[in-house]
């Protein structure tokens, strides 16, 4: 379990772990020599909020309804309008036609109606979304499930060598989030990660990080990052903060002040140089 929330850090580590290839770098393997992450504290170390949650999980599935649910009432049910029996006389209550919500078979009063997939949706406003991305994660990473690796990809598709490898390291009900690759060999082991991924129905592959919902992140048990797809989340997270790479000349102009900031970035800056020293 690690540190509760505290304002006063400027970032949080994640262990750098190996995927793929299983050895590429034995220092990954040995806990005392494993790399460090740092993420930025005010993204990944943010205090819970449980009803925002809720309401983004709630507004998510409801966007998933096709609002095609319908009843018929009394003047569409295949009866006909003649009425059953006299108004007085019989010693029962008066009825009118057989379609009668009373009676069985009888149309429906008050039932749902069609109303289309845009119906059922309710709106969530972008900074809501953001946060709830933030807290998501954040709860993630206080719970031990938040992980990064170098690399996911496999040598060729198998499910059977997946799942083994999965189960080995206790991610049988994860979130796999990928970055973008210019390695023609690492894509085409990612994409064999992918397809192997197909027939694992507690396993999920992100490749997209604009795709990525609050609903996918709190759904399963563990969310892994590869290392390309850090920077690709920070800023689908928060896209105006500067977190990025590019976004440094500004900070050593002055534009983002703290020292906070300026210690988060040296700390990532010194992790970058050790892993390409490593590669």
């Amino acid at each position: 379990m690690t540190a509760p929330p505290s304002a006063l850090d400027a970032f949080v580590h994640v262990p750098l772990e190996t995927f793929y290839p299983r050895h590429s770098d034995p220092s990954l393997n040995n806990p005392s020599e494993r790399l460090i992450v740092p993420l930025p504290a005010p993204l990944f170390n943010v205090p819970s909020r449980p009803s925002l949650l809720h309401k983004i999980v709630v507004a998510h599935l409801s966007s998933l309804r096709a609002g095609t649910a319908s009843t018929k009432n009394r003047a569409e049910v295949n009866f006909s309008g003649k009425k059953i029996r006299p108004q007085k006389g019989t010693g029962h209550a008066r009825l009118g036609s057989r379609g009668s919500p009373m009676l069985k078979g009888g149309g429906r009063a008050f039932g749902p109606r069609a109303k289309g997939p845009d119906g059922w949706k309710r709106k969530i406003n972008r900074k809501e979304e953001q946060l709830g991305l933030r807290v998501s994660l954040s709860e993630k990473w206080r719970s031990g499930q938040l992980a990064v690796v170098e690399k996911l990809g496999l040598d060729q598709p198998s499910t059977r060598t997946l799942r083994e490898k999965l189960v080995e390291r206790g991610w049988t009900n994860a979130l796999f989030i990928t970055g973008d690759s210019t390695n023609e060999i690492d894509e085409r082991a990612r994409w064999a990660f992918e397809l192997s991924s197909g027939n694992l129905p507690d396993v999920a592959v992100c490749t997209n990080v604009f795709d990525m919902s609050v609903w996918d992140i709190v759904k399963r048990r563990n969310v892994i990052l590869d290392l390309e797809a850090v920077d690709s989340v920070i800023a689908r997270i928060d896209p105006d903060g500067p977190w990025l790479e590019e976004d440094w000349e500004d900070i050593e102009d002055g534009e983002f002040e703290g020292e906070e900031i300026q210690d988060l970035y040296q700390a990532r800056e010194d992790a970058a140089q050790e892993i390409e020293k490593r590669a």
